[in-house]
């Protein structure tokens, strides 16, 4: 019978670990290939989930 893999900070925690390197490694690689403005990560975040109802009506 084989093993479950052994977890490296608990079940929970090491998915969230998972995607807390993840968005930091692709941060750091935004950093490094100079995006322009407007066509970042925090860019698309901020429209996706913080826009007003005033540009969402625009876009449409």
């Amino acid at each position: 019978m084989v093993q479950p893999a052994p977890y490296l900070l608990g079940r929970f925690l090491d998915p969230i670990f998972a995607i807390g390197v993840g968005t930091l490694s692709y941060i750091q690689y935004e950093r490094n290939t100079h995006r322009e403005p407007g066509h970042t990560l925090y860019d698309l975040l901020q429209k996706k989930f913080f826009a007003t109802k005033e540009q969402t009506q625009e876009k449409k």
